[in-house]
């Protein structure tokens, strides 16, 4: 390959990101996904809260995949990205063992997740009655997926080494 057909490197980015960044955006992660959890608990099935156990089956094995086909074949495998993810990859995966083009199509799930939990909690509040509580885990949801998707992960990718060729980036 000629030089002027490589992918370009952000040669500004950063090699690695902090600890507290990495801490930061996971633990916000964690908490949006436990508050999917929590909104789902409505429906349940025989006292079960079948489709909030059935969320976060999805989302752990999105999350196993995710590693799997996008971060394998990133640049930072094996680095500290923003999310701690390259590592967390190499761990577990051969660098380059995934595909890259499913890994970008499983991103999807990102998006899909809050129309889909805003949704059931909507209707869960219909059915069930609203609540306080009910309401305001809602709102933080909402605002949380706001925060990540428009704001952190949009300040993750203007700064990271392959801002300029991943197909998932908010930084182009």
């Amino acid at each position: 390959m000629l030089e002027s057909q490589k992918p370009k490197i952000y040669q500004e980015g950063k090699e690695r990101f902090p600890a507290w960044w990495i801490i930061l955006e996971n633990l916000g992660y964690l908490l949006n996904w436990g508050l999917g959890f929590v909104l789902l608990m409505p429906f349940k099935y025989n006292g079960m809260p079948i489709v909030s156990w059935i969320y976060l089956i999805i989302l752990v094995i999105i999350q196993v995949l995710l590693k799997k086909h996008n971060c394998a074949s990133c640049y930072y495998y094996n680095k500290w990205c923003h999310l701690g993810w390259g590592k967390l990859s190499a761990i577990f995966f051969k660098q380059d063992s995934g595909n890259p083009d499913l890994g970008i199509k499983l991103c999807i799930s990102y998006i899909l997740q809050l129309p889909v939990i805003l949704v059931a909690a909507l209707i869960a509040g219909f059915v069930y009655g609203f609540t306080i509580l009910n309401v305001s885990l809602l709102v933080v949801f909402v605002l949380l997926n706001l925060l990540q998707g428009v704001v952190l992960r949009k300040k993750g990718c203007e700064v990271c080494k392959v801002r300029f060729i991943c197909k998932g980036s908010a930084a182009k």
